[in-house]
């Protein structure tokens, strides 16, 4: 079973990005490796969450404690469990190293690093156009939704990731597609996974091994890496979606390496000294976070979806308000004059105008 000395079968990996960043062509890659095996959406940290708070209880916090354990105690048992499951899937299909994908899990990498502390985490960003087109056409979000959906979770990865230092990578879809050979291994020797130039197959290599050919986001596992889809969201964004980037994003385009409308225009993200040219660690995402001082709101803390959040009445806004403590110099006080005639005239005079409804056009 995984302890907090490490994983048996190597450190766990955790594949998070914006949704439509690419997480699933880099979980088909990486999981064609002979010796890891990467599941698709399993999103357990929201599950964690909810053992550490039972939803929607207001002594929800305290139900562990009353047990006699402590956090790290129930983490250790976390890890037992959740970490046993993963291990014992990866051996059904022949490998020891696991990791999970699940775009949501950017928001819960400080949970993953509690549980399985050995943890490393892959992470994604792609041109905010093209998640947006993917993200507003599937989940019917909008495309300024779907433009907030990036900058959150890229901001929030941005945060984790400095964090995290060595132990996170980012990579960027466009490295990824149009130099996969030099994007990919620098991630395997980031993973300390021996290299083989089938990773570059995963199409074949998931033929062979006779899956299902169509998984998670509707991507196939059949299909080569390929830099088709790279500019095929600009043949249908408006002119008002690109305003809208340009207004929303601003100074991330350049963070990331990326022009506002013409998503072929890349510019180099790694920092000066880094042996990487495609890829950063969250130490050198901090350095560059430093060569931009002006973009502080990748500094501002980020609120995520309350679906992941941990489930506190307060938190999902279901708490009954708290009274407010009356001191005894408020309870000796008199009691305020009733309104007068007019106050009474001017309350009644609002709530009329208030339930007066406009006509229905003709």
């Amino acid at each position: 079973m995984a302890d907090a000395a490490g994983s048996p079968g190597g450190k766990p990996i955790f594949i998070v990005g914006p949704m439509g960043s690419g997480t699933t062509l880099l979980r088909l890659i990486v999981d064609s490796h002979d010796d890891i095996a990467i599941a698709q959406e399993t999103s357990i940290m929201r599950a964690y969450l909810a053992h550490r708070w039972i939803p929607f209880h207001r002594h929800g916090g305290d139900w562990y404690g009353r047990l006699g354990f402590s956090d790290d105690e129930l983490d250790e048992r976390m890890r037992e469990f959740y970490g046993g499951m993963f291990e014992r899937w990866a051996a059904s299909q022949g490998k020891k190293r696991w990791g999970d994908k699940t775009p949501w899990h950017a928001w819960q990498l400080r949970e993953i690093a509690r549980v399985f502390p050995d943890a490393v985490v892959l992470a994604t960003v792609r041109h905010p156009g093209a998640v947006a087109a993917s993200v507003s056409g599937r989940f019917r979000l909008g495309w300024g939704g779907a433009v907030s959906h990036w900058i959150n979770t890229e901001t929030e990865l941005v945060q984790r990731g400095r964090e995290l230092g060595d132990r996170f990578l980012l990579v960027r879809y466009e490295d990824l597609v149009l130099d996969p050979a030099t994007t990919l291994r620098e991630v395997f020797d980031w993973l300390d996974a021996p290299w083989s130039d089938r990773l570059l197959e995963h199409h074949v290599v998931h033929g062979e091994r006779g899956g299902p050919k169509k998984v998670e986001g509707g991507a196939r596992t059949d299909a080569p890496i390929s830099t088709e889809r790279i500019s095929a969201w600009t043949e249908e964004a408006t002119e008002d979606n690109i305003a809208t980037l340009k207004d929303k994003v601003d100074g991330l385009f350049a963070f990331f390496g990326y022009d506002q409308q013409d998503p072929d225009a890349l510019t180099p993200v790694t920092v000066e000294g880094s042996p990487r040219k495609k890829t950063l660690t969250g130490t050198e995402l901090g350095q560059r976070r430093d060569a931009f001082p002006e973009l502080t709101q990748l500094d501002e803390p980020m609120t995520p979806w309350f679906g992941n959040r941990m489930l506190t009445p307060e938190a999902i806004g279901v708490a009954a308000p708290k009274k407010k403590r009356v001191t005894p110099k408020e309870a000796a006080a008199p009691p305020p004059p009733p309104p007068t005639f007019a106050r009474r005239a001017r309350r009644a005079a609002g709530r009329a105008v208030r339930k007066v409804r406009p006509a229905p056009p003709k």
